[in-house]
């Protein structure tokens, strides 16, 4: 039989802190930022036509939406103008086709945020009023099994992808 590597199949569940506090009240999913490389177009002689060049480890703005069921203290927490740390931490489900066994694998994602603004919602009887934070991501780390995927730092110009130091000559030149 072919060496198969394990299946990733879903997330079986997650949690989100603030620092160390464990935020209860959030709706049930969370959408992770869009990384978009910022691009310069490419185009003259020797080239036939015109291409996208992406700059290394410089992308547009991130930014992520936290929704609470309720408009509590923690959606003000999160308008701290001096930013904060989220940190969510995950369960993913693996199937592995040698053994026939399911397992399970960690992901944790760390941001630090700045406060972009909050919909504090809609009141209604019997209902949630799903007030939305938006914060603008500075930093953001994504580690499964506790390897490094992924580690952007906007202000501090790193940016490892699989352990790899991606910008460590451009830090040196500069």
């Amino acid at each position: 039989m072919a060496n198969v590597n394990p299946i990733p199949e879903k997330l079986v569940n997650y949690n989100v802190y603030l620092g160390s506090e464990k935020l209860v009240g959030l709706a049930a999913e969370v959408t992770l930022p869009n990384l978009e490389a910022m691009s310069e177009t490419i185009s003259g002689a020797g080239i036939l036509g015109e291409y996208d060049s992406p700059t290394p480890g410089h992308f547009g703005s991130l930014s992520i939406e936290l929704t609470f069921r309720v408009l509590f203290d923690k959606s003000f927490k999160l308008l701290n103008p001096s930013g904060e740390t989220l940190i969510f931490r995950a369960s993913q489900q693996h199937y592995d086709v040698a053994s026939g066994q399911i397992s399970h694998r960690g992901l944790k994602v760390t941001v630090k945020t700045l406060p972009k603004g909050v919909d504090l919602g809609k009141l209604a009887v019997g209902g949630a009023t799903e007030t939305k934070n938006t914060l603008e991501i500075l930093y953001i780390k994504i580690e499964e099994n506790g390897q490094t995927l992924l580690e952007l730092d906007k202000l501090n110009f790193i940016y490892i992808v699989n352990g790899v130091d991606i910008l460590a000559n451009v830090r040196n030149q500069i």
